[in-house]
């Protein structure tokens, strides 16, 4: 049936972009595709092989010698299609270019229209809507962004616009929401040539029957350790309910210290917090099941939301800021109130943990997953890569 090259820029670290690829390429392979992966870096804990190819990251130049190696490697494998995933290193994609295959790219997040990667302003904490270009280097002036009014900035802005430039010439872009088509699209993408495929769930990510919630209602917030996803702001919305009816809070994916904003709101605000660090799949699947539901409270454009999904797999409703994929997923299965309004978070908080009102929401987010079927995303992935 044809073979694809992937190309991603780390395999191995915990991220929604690796768990992407580790689920996908395992159902492509069994569907009778030679998938190849190739990597900046790869680390241990891949759940399959992966060839290092050590391209420039995002903030170096370009890696002649690295572009060398990958127009070897498609020429040795003669894919159908090359994929490529965060790729940065313009010379890299240049090379991809030349090959003769079809190229997609899949844009996961931000970065390649935005040298600060989360399109917000790092002054005003205030989301940017403008395209990459002149609006980044008045920024620059005005907000801050980049390193501020600085010739470094001008360099990382042009260089970023090569990236894109590069994106525009592919055959296909791959996103995972309608949010993300229309930033490619005002970054001058061809939104014909953009298909949304969003993140996939495997089997086991789905509960049947879902577990019945806890006793004492509890919140879990799972997400890196950055301030955009705004932990900070949701403890302070937990601040706002009375002590005796706010639900416990659990946090996965960091530690204490790793969000000072959180602790100090934490300490302000009186709000008690079990930390519980980095958790694997399985471990994340309990601590959801656990929870009574899910908070994204993210501040900055999310390109998706992955553990929103994950929670609906697991019977599980979401509160969240009204930003970027978030309301394309949410849905009737949670509520989603204006970004940063903390008292409409803490209303939707209680509203989403009343004993009376929480089997509707969990049976809406229970059947919302289903659109995240891994054999329906493979069938649509499929479909692009062959597209003529």
């Amino acid at each position: 049936m044809g073979s694809v090259a992937v190309l991603c820029d780390r395999v191995g670290i915990a991220g929604g972009a690796e768990r992407y690829w580790e689920t996908v390429i395992p159902a492509l392979q069994a569907r009778g595709l030679d998938v190849r992966l190739f990597a900046r870096e790869v680390t241990s804990g891949e759940s399959f092989d992966a060839r290092p190819i050590r391209w420039a990251d995002e903030a170096a130049p370009d890696s002649v010698s690295a572009a060398h190696d990958v127009a070897e490697a498609l020429r040795e494998l003669r894919p159908q299609t090359v994929i490529t995933a965060s790729v940065f290193d313009c010379a890299v994609l240049d090379a991809v270019r030349a090959a003769p295959a079809r190229w997609l790219v899949r844009v996961h997040d931000h970065r390649p229209f935005c040298p600060t990667g989360d399109r917000v302003y790092p002054q005003f904490s205030a989301p940017c809507s403008a395209a990459m270009g002149h609006q980044c280097r008045l920024a620059t002036l005005l907000r801050g962004c980049v390193r501020g009014p600085r010739v470094s900035s001008l360099r990382a802005i042009a260089a970023r616009e090569r990236v894109r430039d590069r994106i525009a010439g592919a055959d296909g872009v791959l996103v995972s929401s309608e949010h993300m088509r229309a930033t490619c699209t005002l970054n001058g993408i061809d939104g014909t040539r953009v298909a949304i495929t969003p993140p996939p769930l495997p089997d086991a990510a789905f509960a049947d029957p879902i577990a019945p919630p806890p006793a004492t209602p509890t919140l879990l917030f799972a997400a890196r350790p950055t301030a955009r996803k705004g932990l900070a702001s949701l403890i302070r919305a937990l601040g706002r309910i009375a002590r005796d009816d706010r639900p416990r809070l659990v946090v996965a994916g960091l530690t204490a210290g790793a969000d000072p904003a959180a602790l100090e709101a934490a300490r302000a605000h009186n709000v008690e917090i079990e930390w519980r660090g980095m958790l694997d799949q399985r471990a994340l699947r309990d601590a959801i099941d656990a929870a009574s539901a899910v908070a994204v409270p993210s501040l900055w454009p999310e390109p998706f939301g992955l553990v929103g999904i994950e929670a609906q797999a697991r019977g599980r409703p979401a509160v969240a800021y009204r930003v970027g994929g978030i309301p394309e997923w949410i849905g009737g299965a949670g509520i989603a109130v204006a970004r940063g309004d903390e008292r409409a978070l803490a209303e939707a908080i209680r509203s989403i943990v009343n004993p009376r009102r929480w089997p509707a929401y969990a049976a809406a987010a229970r059947s919302r997953a289903e659109a995240y079927r891994l054999d329906a995303h493979v069938t649509r992935l499929l479909e692009v890569c062959h597209a003529a």
